[in-house]
């Protein structure tokens, strides 16, 4: 079959790389699609989110100090969190500061450590944006909210089995450390 006659690129790689002799194709192809999926949803939610005047990074920094308990979180956990430099973190809270989304405020405790805390325009902001974000499903369109509660389950196996696990609340999230009681 012709490389044109392919409407998915995935399938068009399917195609060549059983020719090739690279051995079994299907990981490399999910990953193919993941990122390829991946540019796709964030090409979206960098086009809503710029009618917000806000970045990707800065709504996830929102939604990660919104999401907490008490509208607050340490500048390392959120970090931590997003798989981000600390000094990245930073860089996004001078500007989210700057926009009066969010204030910093010293620990209690620990003079080194700083939490920042969502301003009312943050949560107003963050919530406008979600609620943007959502018309568009999150740069996922055409996924049902059934196949999104499994993608989110398989997609939680292989981060688990990458190493994400929650480090920020103290334990261990792997499924294994669960049911043991850890």
């Amino acid at each position: 079959m012709p490389a044109g006659d392919f409407e998915d690129p995935i399938e068009w790689i399917e195609h060549y790389w059983q020719g090739q002799d690279l051995g079994d194709q299907r990981k490399f192809l999910a990953m193919g699609s993941l990122l390829r999926l991946h540019q796709l949803m964030i090409t979206e939610i960098d086009r809503v989110l710029k009618e917000f005047e806000i970045t990707r990074s800065g709504y996830l920094v929102l939604a990660t100090v919104q999401l907490s308990d008490d509208g607050t979180r340490l500048l390392s956990r959120i970090a931590t969190h997003m798989l981000v430099h600390p000094t990245t973190v930073t860089l996004i809270v001078d500007k989210l500061e700057h926009q009066a989304l969010l204030v910093r405020r010293p620990h209690p405790t620990d003079r080194r450590a700083t939490h920042v805390k969502i301003t009312p325009a943050g949560t107003a902001l963050m919530k406008e944006a979600t609620r943007a974000l959502d018309r568009v499903g999150f740069g996922l369109p055409g996924l049902s909210d059934g196949d999104a509660a499994k993608l989110t389950k398989v997609l939680a196996r292989i981060r688990l089995a990458a190493g994400d696990v929650d480090t920020v609340h103290g334990r261990d999230s792997t499924p294994s450390r669960r049911t043991r009681g850890a």
